[in-house]
């Protein structure tokens, strides 16, 4: 585990151990997984299982977990430098692997800063499924629907979850341009996203076998 000190957060990327997700052989052989473009990415087939059935090293998803920081959202410069970083830790995690996600962990009610909220919307959009985790379990409903809410889940929970989910499900279908979705692609996503927050919804806390 690798911890980043940004200055303006602090960033936690971390490796889904084969332990902590399903038997290999409950997984499918290959779900759809992300290459990064540019500041576009593509959708990639990323093979889970070798030839005999074991997962593969190299399909071990990659989480990251973002906090939220303790300022004010009338402070637009650091608000802006937040998006950047958001957007700039998404950019590292794909550069190195297919299979990626998000957690962030908002303050008391699962809120973040206005600018890191559209940062986190454009990483959905394009193909990285972000999980909100509320301290006191009450994330907000994402009225777009391009959130996947933990409930009352932990953040450790959720992020174990996010993996298993990757492995199961691959990342999200991502749209040609980010910033501007057509109402097809926002569909997909959608739709990909039911699937996680359908897993996530019917997990109970506590219930999540080698949490770490």
């Amino acid at each position: 585990m690798r911890k980043f000190h940004r200055g303006l957060a602090s960033f936690l990327i971390l490796l889904a151990a084969a332990g902590a997700t399903r038997a290999a052989s409950e997984l499918p052989s290959s779900v759809s997984g992300l290459r990064l473009q540019g500041v576009s990415t593509r959708a990639v087939r990323v093979a889970v299982r070798d030839a005999s059935g074991r997962l593969r090293s190299e399909a071990l998803p990659a989480i990251a977990v973002l906090r939220s920081t303790p300022w004010s959202p009338a402070d637009p410069v650091r608000d802006g430098a937040r998006e950047f970083e958001v957007l700039l830790t998404v950019a590292s995690l794909l550069r190195q692997h297919a299979l990626a996600g998000v957690v962030t962990v908002g303050n008391r009610n699962g809120r973040v800063l206005p600018e890191a909220e559209q940062a986190l919307r454009r990483t959905s959009l394009m193909g990285v499924p972000v999980v909100k985790v509320a301290p006191n379990g009450q994330a907000p409903v994402d009225p777009e629907n391009v959130f996947i809410e933990a409930g009352s889940l932990s953040e450790a929970e959720a992020r174990q979850l996010l993996a298993d989910c990757l492995l199961r499900f691959g990342n999200l279908p991502p749209c040609a341009d980010a910033s501007r979705p057509t109402e097809s692609e926002l569909a997909a996503i959608q739709d990909q996203i039911a699937r996680y927050q359908t897993v996530f919804s019917a997990a109970e806390p506590g219930s999540l076998a080698s949490v770490r």
